[in-house]
């Protein structure tokens, strides 16, 4: 017998809790049973975390703006409080996931009935990666709440009653960008917005209120940012927000660039300054010299960056494996229990491929949507790629596999010709993208 709506209603809330208490108590058991040193960027933002408690934020004994400092005082407070180590590290950020996937279900409402929200809770909740990235020491889950965060203020289309909601999504845009730096382009997507749905949004006064309101939301994203901006440039020479920008963009283009990090990249650094500011400002020299002399390779490679943004889910698996002195992530990939593999990476590959459609179909509230998506891929196409920096998308490709689920058979009369074209060419770059990377596993 089917459910009501009435009696669905009713159980809303018991069936929220239920998957976000079930979920959680998956990542505090993770937590107190799978382990990992710290490695790769963990040794870094531990690192620099430890250093702020000291008084100072710096490597090797040198102040840096190496990264952003949003993760590494987050890591400080959690090390100040509770002492040094991952468990608490893991514990607060399963609770930051617990967040992340609450404001996603609010962000579903957007586009679904309550039962179609809590479907996509319930694939959230339980996504691989959102487990897995609970538990590393990286940034993920961090930036991933806020950045839900931020989109569910601006789903709300409540702006122009509430002045003071763009101000508050300003101010926390700002330390999602220092989170992650990569984020501040999407910062132009608010004032395209104001200014695209200014008729409707400002009926009688609409180039004040356009510019109103974006000086509203840039001044409370500027309040966060700009003192470590300063901090940077007194202390290190330079207004960046992070002294890794350059170096990022010449590792995606150089003669030997091949779309992500590289094994010998860091043994032929053509520069190695020790001042950083400078560094990074002829590192970008370099790579628009080569883009500039190479525009056909230059596209060629951000097309490759793109294949390696969506490729499989490698990273999250490999960042807990041990691997011996010398061998590559490609032989440490290969030791790994096949079921693992599996478990991990079909529900990526089922969620990319089918919300690529889903995505396709949505009629309503999109600007944001396709906003940030574009923005990510267009900044990854720019500079460099990883596997994990496809985590953040992740939310948007569910939505659009619940949108699948949804329209179910009417799915493709939703969908221009020119986005079946899109969806076509998309769908048939991932698959080409996770053969090839089955293919050069096995072989």
């Amino acid at each position: 017998m089917k459910q009501s709506s009435l009696d669905f209603s009713k159980n809303e809330k018991t069936i929220l809790v239920l998957i976000l208490s079930v979920s959680f108590l998956i990542k505090i058991l993770l937590a107190f049973f799978l382990q990992a040193p710290f490695r790769s960027d963990s040794v870094d933002y531990s690192t620099l975390a430890l250093s702020i408690l000291n008084g100072e934020y710096s490597l090797g004994g040198k102040p840096t703006a190496y990264v952003g400092c949003g993760y590494p005082l987050f890591l400080s407070l959690i090390f100040f409080i509770f002492g040094e180590g991952q468990f608490y590290v893991r514990i607060i950020q399963s609770l930051l996931e617990l967040g992340t996937c609450y404001f996603f279900y609010k962000v579903s409402l957007n586009f679904f009935t309550v039962k179609y929200s809590l479907l996509s809770l319930f694939i959230l909740s339980f996504f691989p990666s959102n487990i897995i990235f609970s538990q590393a020491v990286l940034s993920e889950s961090l930036f991933g709440f806020f950045s839900m965060v931020i989109l569910y203020l601006l789903l709300r289309n409540d702006f122009p009653g509430k002045l003071y909601m763009i101000f508050v999504t300003g101010i926390l845009f700002g330390y999602a960008v220092l989170i992650r730096t990569a984020f501040l382009p999407a910062a132009i997507l608010i004032p395209l917005y104001f200014f695209y749905f200014r008729k409707d949004l400002f009926p009688l006064k609409m180039p004040s209120g356009v510019i109103k309101y974006s000086l509203i939301f840039l001044f409370g994203l500027i309040l966060v940012v700009a003192p470590w901006s300063i901090r940077n440039k007194l202390s290190v020479g330079t207004y960046s927000l992070g002294t890794t920008a350059g170096v990022n963009f010449w590792a995606g283009s150089n003669p030997d660039a091949t779309g992500t990090y590289y094994s010998d990249m860091n043994d032929n650094l053509p520069i190695d300054f020790s001042n950083e500011s400078e560094r990074d400002k002829e590192y970008f020299k370099l790579g628009l010299k080569y883009a500039s002399e190479n525009p056909l390779k230059f596209l060629i490679l951000g097309v490759k960056k793109i294949g390696y943004l969506f490729s499989s889910e490698r990273m999250a698996i490999l960042y807990f494996i041990d691997h011996e002195p010398g061998q590559t992530s490609t032989e440490v990939y290969r030791s790994v229990n096949p079921l693992i593999i599996m478990l991990v990476n079909i529900p990526y590959f089922i969620i990319i491929f089918t919300g690529t459609w889903g995505l396709l179909a949505l009629k309503e509230k999109r600007f944001f949507i396709y906003g940030f998506i574009l923005m990510w891929v267009l900044t990854v196409f720019m500079f460099v790629a990883l596997a994990r920096y496809h985590y953040v998308l992740i939310p948007f490709f569910i939505l659009g596999t619940v949108n699948v689920i949804v329209q179910e058979k009417y799915i493709f009369g939703q969908i221009s010709f020119q986005k079946k074209i899109i969806g076509m060419g998309f769908s048939l770059f991932l698959i080409a993208v996770w053969i090839t990377e089955f293919y050069l596993m096995i072989n």
